[in-house]
């Protein structure tokens, strides 16, 4: 009987699970293709995970526990409840403990910790493990795999994986894309060559671009269109396009596979360009099912753009817009708002950089403060200047606050120009875009005539830039909070609203 291996996502702090766990499927293929049985506990969906947990320690080889900097409150508590009720190892990996392998080692309830891409390093585990030897020390460091020589994920090892494919896409895409929507994540490439001092990448040492051959990802993306019945793929690479060959050999190839679908996938502004995304690389993309792209626009500033290393300018970033909006794809704009060292006045500009952008009726945009993500370089001149506690432990790291300091979109923090401005400007500016809550996600009449004032509302403010007395956000947020528990509801017992 083959060794059983248990894979657990907990709980994150802010209840957002929109995306299967596919960092834990891709681990649960490379196991399951060597012989291993393997059980996927996705926390949001247990009654009770730690009952649920504590029945499937017995005979296990060991746990694996993936977290987020806010899946770690969870995280810990399921950790220190395996420890107390087992001799079952713990081995974490994720975002979190690649940021902090050496500090996740030293808790007293991990046994082993996997830095960076995990395929290869789980599989030692298993093994190392099986064989019953124990090695030190406890960190398994970074490595750079060969995509080519990974198993193809499968999907059906998570028990929920059918919540996700039948859960509303967000932003403005459910819009364009055909009712009802069936969709799953897929990865086709690792890394990004951009060196933006704000993100996780350049930290981790993820700037090294590596890609999954294109036989493969067609291979690969026919077979879950198929075996899932999808409507949608979403490429969730950090650059799709960075090798733009490829990606119009992928548009090439699923046109010729005549799979039917939509997808989408992140892009640079500074590629709409002769040379990469030009008009025929568009009619390509849009002809093989392209529907939005999502844009790290960042700023209005160009001052701002230079502090974060965004090498992209205000008029690249209309450039793309104007272009998605000529052929009808989705521009899902990413904006941040104090970054340390701008100017109110950069904040402003950035603000009426948005507003111009509405008359592309293809513009969308997600907005948020900065988020000091722990060990890029403009966090790490926060903590020089004294604004930022780096926590010492992951216990330390457990505490809901200093999440909220590191990880929050909408935070008022010690460094800002002028929280209270541009936390209520980006509240009203998601508003309008339709970020949280759309009305193409809305079924109920009454809820979407609701949803439709509070969207007059936010365009008001936002024309204006009248962010005082947000009266009208806290009512928003009751409004928010009971349609997303009512949705929670319907979901625990089995009803999928489907929003046409």
């Amino acid at each position: 009987m083959p060794s059983k291996i248990l894979l657990i996502r907990p709980h994150n702090v802010y209840n957002y699970n929109n995306y299967p766990p596919l960092n834990l499927l891709c681990l649960g293929s490379s196991l399951k293709k060597v012989g291993y049985e393997v059980s996927i506990v996705n926390c949001a969906f247990e009654q009770d995970h730690l009952k649920t947990i504590i029945s499937q320690l017995e005979g296990a080889l060991f746990v694996g526990v993936t977290m987020l900097t806010s899946e770690v409150p969870d995280g810990y508590r399921i950790i220190k409840f395996i420890k107390e009720h087992s001799s079952v190892p713990v081995v974490t990996g994720g975002w979190h403990s690649t940021l902090f392998p050496d500090q996740t080692a030293e808790s007293e309830y991990v046994d082993y910790v996997v830095s960076g891409e995990g395929e290869e390093h789980i599989v030692s585990i298993a093994r190392m493990l099986e064989s019953g030897v124990r090695r030190s020390p406890k960190v398994f460091p970074k490595r750079r795999l060969d995509l080519n020589t990974l198993a193809a994920v499968d999907y059906s090892m998570d028990r929920s994986i059918e919540r996700f494919i039948q859960s509303y896409l967000t932003d403005q895409l459910s819009k364009y894309v055909p009712h009802p929507i069936r969709w799953l994540p897929y990865e086709s490439s690792r890394g990004c060559p951009s060196l933006c001092t704000f993100c996780i990448n350049t930290v981790t040492d993820n700037n090294h671009y590596r890609t999954a051959s294109v036989v493969k990802v067609l291979s690969e993306v026919e077979d879950i269109v198929k075996r899932y019945d999808l409507t949608h793929v979403k490429f969730i690479d950090d650059n799709f396009f960075a090798d733009i060959n490829r990606a119009r050999s992928i548009a090439e190839g699923m046109l010729k596979k005549r799979l039917n679908v939509t997808w989408d996938a992140e892009c640079r502004c500074d590629y709409f360009n002769d040379r990469m995304i030009n008009s025929k690389s568009l009619r390509l993309f849009k002809d093989s099912g392209l529907v939005q792209l999502t844009l790290g626009v960042e700023s209005g500033s160009l001052d701002s753009l230079k502090l974060m290393k965004k090498e992209i300018s205000p008029e690249q970033a209309e450039n793309a817009i104007r272009q998605c909006n000529e052929y009808r794809i989705v521009a899902r704009s990413s904006f941040i708002l104090e970054i340390p060292g701008e100017t109110f006045y950069d904040i402003r500009k950035t603000i009426s950089f948005i507003n111009r952008m509405r008359r592309y009726p293809y513009f969308s945009c997600g907005v948020g403060t900065f988020r000091p993500y722990p060990r890029c370089e403009l966090t790490t001149d926060l903590m020089k200047k004294g604004f930022l506690h780096q926590p010492e432990s992951l216990l330390e790291w457990s505490n809901k606050e200093i999440i909220d300091m590191y990880t929050s979109a909408e935070y008022i923090r010690p460094w800002q120009v002028n929280g209270k401005y541009s936390e209520s400007a980006s509240f009203y500016l998601n508003m309008q875009s339709g970020t949280r809550l759309g009305n193409h996600q809305i079924s109920n009449l009454f809820e979407r005539f609701i949803n439709t004032l509070f969207i007059f509302c936010s365009t008001f403010r936002n024309m204006f830039m009248l962010y005082k007395f947000p009266f009208d956000k806290k009512l928003y947020k009751i409004f928010l909070t009971n349609f997303y528990k009512k949705k929670q509801a319907m979901e625990k017992s089995g009803q999928y609203p489907i929003v046409k």
